[in-house]
């Protein structure tokens, strides 16, 4: 499944109640895409913000805690009302405190990187997965739990999980898809050279398997980190533009490789020579029908990005004279790219709407 059907599907599976487990690649948005994407489009849908807990940086991976962690620590006392000798367990410290669930009476608990932990911290996952129950405490109906985990064949220190585990969830196989990384990606208003790259030779940028060697290799979180560091280096110019000449100087390969390994490094370089084909996004918008208009498909991917990366509701009608001059396939992409990241607004456009009335079937093929 890919992030983006994930996302759609989700409000309802969390409707449904059902606890899921996402399993996909290292590096591939599991954790991000529960945090930010569907946190927010379950916060949208019940207008209210949900609460969130299981984050790696905020709080805990599995691997590193021992059963007790988890349901807390089960100590001796004498029954307040018999006298007799008895038990409870102590708060598990992954328990989200009362105050924060009186805050968010909604929210999405994360067991990240589940099958990378021992057995016997896996089972005693299963009262959570099962009931939501820490030792004698409940989450709140509203609150969802959620596992994450690489694939065995991912040689992530993963183990087969127990039968009774699985079958108390829904499975979901998630697939790295640069279509949902590019939404993404032009949201965060990333290097628009990078994001094209991602278009026209996915593969460089997000791995499918784990590579057989060691060392350095591209995904989703890998290359992001590397287009990061190249826009830091590009930098703006004196109008506030992103510069398309990326750095290409031996210490920025050097980062880079280090990022997404050396072969990704090397055809993303290449890649990025065509900068100089590119117009000026002034020239765009000043005269779109005259600006330079590449005809290599790599630079056109190029440009469309750039195009994409500067539209706005007041500049849609200029940005799409010039995209029509672009080839079909790339036409048909803008026109996704362009309703994904602005929710349909820019369908007012009279040139992009007209071209979308022409163009409907593609458009919906594509979206959907």
């Amino acid at each position: 499944m890919r992030i983006l059907d994930l996302i759609k599907v989700f409000p309802d599976l969390y409707e449904a109640r059902t606890a899921v487990h996402i399993i996909g690649p290292p590096g591939g948005g599991k954790s991000d895409v529960l945090k930010y994407d569907i946190r927010a489009a379950l916060s949208e849908r019940y207008g209210e913000t949900f609460g969130f807990c299981g984050d790696a940086e905020e709080a805990w991976l599995l691997p590193t805690l021992d059963a007790p962690d988890i349901r807390g620590f089960l100590v001796p006392q004498k029954d307040p009302k018999t006298g007799e000798a008895t038990s409870y367990f102590t708060r598990s410290p992954l328990y989200p405190s009362d105050e924060y669930m009186a805050k968010h009476p909604r929210g999405l608990f994360v067991i990240d990187e589940r099958n990378a932990a021992d057995l016997l911290t896996q089972k005693a996952t299963a009262p959570i997965i099962l009931s939501k129950l820490f030792g004698h405490r409940r989450l709140p109906e509203g609150w969802m739990v959620v596992s994450c985990s690489n694939r065995v064949s991912d040689r992530a220190g993963v183990i087969r999980p127990p039968m009774h585990l699985t079958n108390r969830e829904c499975l979901i196989n998630l697939d790295v898809d640069a279509l949902s990384w590019a939404v993404w990606a032009e949201k965060q208003e990333l290097h628009p050279m990078a994001v094209a790259f991602a278009k026209k030779v996915p593969g460089c940028c997000f791995s499918e398997a784990v590579p057989v060697g060691d060392g350095p290799f591209p995904s989703a979180r890998s290359y992001t980190a590397a287009v990061r560091f190249l826009g830091i280096k590009a930098g703006k110019d004196k109008n506030g533009h992103v510069n398309m000449e990326l750095p290409s100087d031996p210490l920025t390969q050097a980062v880079v490789a280090g990022h997404v390994g050396d072969g990704s490094a090397a055809q993303m370089f290449a890649f990025f020579k065509l900068h100089d084909k590119l117009p000026d996004i002034e020239d765009v918008l000043k005269d779109p029908l005259k600006a330079k208009c590449p005809e290599a498909l790599d630079a056109a991917y190029a440009a469309m990005q750039l195009c994409i990366h500067y539209t706005k509701s007041e500049n849609v009608n200029q940005i799409w004279q010039y995209i029509e001059r672009l080839p079909k396939e790339l036409q048909v992409s803008s026109a996704c790219s362009l309703i994904k990241r602005t929710g349909g607004t820019l369908i007012n456009s009279k040139a992009l709407g007209a071209w979308v009335g022409k163009n409907r079937a593609l458009v919906t093929n594509v979206l959907n």
